[in-house]
């Protein structure tokens, strides 16, 4: 077999993990705005990153613990819910990024040139 099929394919966890570590990047550059402009655009970008992250590892710490093998021991409205409040995160998180860029690109092109 191919290597690289083993490694995307049936062993996810180094994709996960390079998108999760891609998530803490996006988080730190917008810290990193946060303090050099202190903009209220990059406090929601960062507090945005934070939600994605916090969504991808519930989404990674549901799928190794709900299996198809016990499903059928939680509650299905319990499993619903954890997915749902998993998803709000990754999509609130995401809007709040796009938000706090466009903000920040908006509040570059008011300020006067120098």
């Amino acid at each position: 077999m191919n290597l690289l099929f083993e490694i995307v394919i049936q062993q996810g966890f180094l994709v996960d993990l390079f998108g999760v570590i891609g998530l803490g990047l996006v988080a730190l550059a917008a810290i990193r705005l946060a303090r050099r402009l202190s903009s209220e655009s990059a406090k929601l970008m960062t507090w945005g990153a934070l939600a994605l992250m916090t969504g991808r590892v519930g989404f990674l710490i549901y799928a190794s613990f709900v299996t198809p093998f016990n499903q059928a021991e939680f509650d299905p409205m319990l499993l619903d819910t954890v997915k749902n409040v998993n998803i709000g995160l990754l999509t609130g998180g995401f809007g709040m990024i796009v938000w706090g860029f466009w903000r920040h690109e908006q509040r570059l092109a008011e300020e006067p040139a120098r």
